[in-house]
């Protein structure tokens, strides 16, 4: 067997690599499609780190007893971490472009029965092809190996087609090109390794088989990829910024924080409202019109600042038992005071406890009446409703009978700064910072939306687990109501 590059060069390889994949998890690592791909690429990985081990003779010699049969240490690494890439790298790399659809937003009940599906052939070929004898598979059972490959390259196609699917609907959006960098970084090693791997052999070209290490070259273009774009526009969810300063100078650099922003602008805003103040009393009716102007600007800037503080920073928690039905009704009753429409409720008063954070709660229920009464204008039906299952999963409901959102436009309504309004007071922070709360609480939210003539309006649903806590206890949420 031919080894390739030198031991040294494999190693080098393969720490480059983990890299890579350990910078993509720490850009974002709550995201789910960071997970996925930085799991996808350490799968991969083991077959690099394989050739460094076998190569480098450091199990040489030595015998193992697994299953009351005897191996060479060497040989039982080299066909078992041959088999981790071969058998699971792709169904993460699939799951991964289903994070990427937000296939786990649109189809929320069914997504867990769609990833285990996905791996379903990795049992299947691990009973039937072994991972002790993985390593021999392409040399001694050629027809074995043929449908290891096209499982393989099936998954890099259905993979691939997802994630061009995403980007042909996001195109002309402003995440359409972040995630189109994303693609690149994540795709390109990918299919390499795939054709010269799987591909390659199928076509009868063995004497290539170390074609594959040539993915040495563009994990290190890659690296110089992410790196160049983590300091310009960012790339998987971060960006670093670069400050220069006279590091010899006892002067501090100045800071840059949201906090001192915020208070540059709120002082500038007060400056210019004093100007405003002062103007109009000077008694010029030519230029009243003008300062309105300039009064409604100001207001949108501060409103603007507030809103940006509250909602985009991290949400903290402090759950308590809540009566949800009192709750419900108290905002609606704050929200819908002046507005002419009809208001009906739905409660279920036998489980009325739900453990949450009453705050970020209120907060959550009065932007989607906000939401639903702008829909609807000066008349509708707003539907409050709420329900608690016997396994302890809440869910709250409002639903409008409003214009209704397009279905193009239902899969971006919880991206920050998106919105279907144009203008003063719609900054599209609010169903971002809606989510944000929901998934703090471990649940989710589900939007129905119709924009049919006939039969229009959106329904917002909340799942979240009840969570009840006796009195005393203290904690966070406990795994009951995982269903959501």
């Amino acid at each position: 067997m031919e080894q390739g590059l030198p031991v040294t060069a494999l190693l080098l390889f393969t720490v480059l690599t983990w890299i890579l994949y350990g910078l993509i998890l720490i850009s974002s690592p709550r995201n789910k499609v960071n997970q996925w791909c930085f799991i996808c690429g350490y799968l991969l990985s083991m077959g690099i780190l394989k050739e460094y081990l076998y190569y480098g003779g450091f199990l040489e010699g030595i015998t193992v007893h697994f299953w009351k049969l005897e191996y060479e240490a060497d040989e039982l690494m080299n066909s078992v971490l041959t088999a981790v890439p071969y058998y699971l790298a792709m169904p993460c790399g699939v799951i991964c472009s289903f994070y990427f659809n937000r296939l786990n937003r649109k189809i929320p009940r069914g997504f867990p029965f769609l990833c285990a599906v996905v791996f379903l052939p990795v049992l299947i070929f691990g009973a039937v092809y072994p991972w002790t004898q993985t390593r021999s598979i392409p040399d001694t059972m050629p027809q074995a190996y043929t449908i290891v490959a096209v499982y393989n390259l099936s998954y890099g196609v259905l993979m691939t087609a997802l994630i061009i699917r995403a980007l042909l609907k996001e195109r002309g959006s402003f995440l359409f090109r972040q995630r189109r960098l994303v693609s690149v970084l994540g795709l390109l090693p990918l299919w390499y390794w795939l054709i010269t791997i799987f591909l390659f052999r199928l076509l009868g070209l063995e004497h290539l088989d170390k074609a594959w290490q040539g993915n040495a070259v563009i994990i290190c273009g890659l690296l110089i990829y992410y790196l160049y774009h983590l300091f310009h526009n960012g790339i998987w969810g971060m960006r670093l910024s670069r400050e220069h300063f006279d590091w010899s100078d006892e002067a501090p650099p100045a800071p840059r924080d949201n906090d001192y922003i915020s208070h540059m602008l709120k002082n500038e805003m007060s400056k210019i409202r004093l100007s405003v103040q002062l103007i109009r009393e000077t008694g010029h009716e030519d230029i009243k019109e003008e300062l309105n102007i300039i009064e409604r600007s100001v207001s949108h800037i501060e409103e603007y600042v507030r809103r940006s503080n509250k909602y985009t920073g991290e949400i903290l928690m402090e759950p308590e038992n809540v009566d949800i039905c009192a709750l419900i009704r108290e905002t609606a009753e704050e929200q819908t005071a002046a507005w002419k429409g009809k208001v009906e409720y739905d409660l279920d008063e036998r489980f009325p406890v739900l453990f949450c954070d009453p705050s970020h709660m209120k907060e959550v229920l009065g932007n989607l009446i906000s939401n639903a009464l702008d829909a609807m204008g000066e008349d509708g039906i707003l539907t409050l409703s709420y329900k608690a299952s016997k396994k302890d999963v809440a869910l709250i409901c409002v639903a409008d009978t409003g214009c209704g959102i397009r279905e193009s436009e239902q899969e971006r309504i919880f991206d920050l700064y998106y919105t279907c309004h144009a203008g003063y007071p719609h900054f599209g922070i609010g169903l971002s910072y809606c989510q944000n709360v929901i998934r703090a609480h471990k649940g989710y939210i589900n939007i129905k939306s119709s924009t049919d003539p006939l039969q229009h309006g959106t329904e917002f649903t909340l799942c979240l687990p009840r969570g009840f806590r006796k009195e005393g206890k203290k904690g966070g949420f406990s795994d009951k109501g995982s269903d959501c």
